[in-house]
């Protein structure tokens, strides 16, 4: 099991978010102009169904790929989170593969790969809820916080200058 380090984030097992979080762009649910990403969390990984209206969209018709790249980020750190501890981006690649059309249910999830001394590797995916077309796939490097940068719950996320 990854879980093997403390979390200063609560298990969202209500799904109501993380506490400190209320206004996060992907998902706070008190962010009147975010995603609004609801994540559920299965045996390995972190999932989330949603799709988007015209105010996410790029092209006529297509929502914005720096849209798909934040749930991608979004879904690898709730995994991260859910199953290992805090820790945050340093880097994300990302592969566009399809268009995701405006209001086209969709799936996100992402799953941990490798576990490091200093951090984790994640992987994610969008795909279409109708027929799985893989929509874009990203693979992200996170660094744990140090231990003398973790606050109480109540505190996050504040981060401090230095990251």
């Amino acid at each position: 099991m990854l879980n093997d380090r403390r979390s200063i984030f609560p298990k969202d097992e209500d799904n109501k978010g993380f506490p400190g979080a209320e206004y996060c762009f992907a998902c706070g649910p008190q962010n009147p102009v975010g995603l609004h990403m609801r994540v559920l969390y299965e045996e390995d990984r972190a999932v989330c169904h949603l799709s988007l209206s015209k105010e996410f969209q790029g092209w006529d018709g297509i929502v914005h790929g720096g849209l798909l790249a934040t749930i991608l980020d979004e879904i690898m750190a709730h995994a991260i989170i859910h199953f290992v501890g805090e820790a945050v981006t340093t880097s994300l690649e990302i592969k566009f593969r399809a268009p995701m059309h405006i209001g086209e249910e969709v799936e996100a999830f992402g799953y941990i790969t490798q576990r490091k001394s200093r951090g984790v590797v994640a992987k994610g995916e969008i795909r279409s809820a109708k027929d799985s077309r893989l929509i874009a796939q990203a693979e992200g490097k996170y660094i744990f916080l140090p231990e003398d940068s973790r606050c109480d719950a109540q505190d996050i996320p504040v981060l401090r200058a230095k990251y």
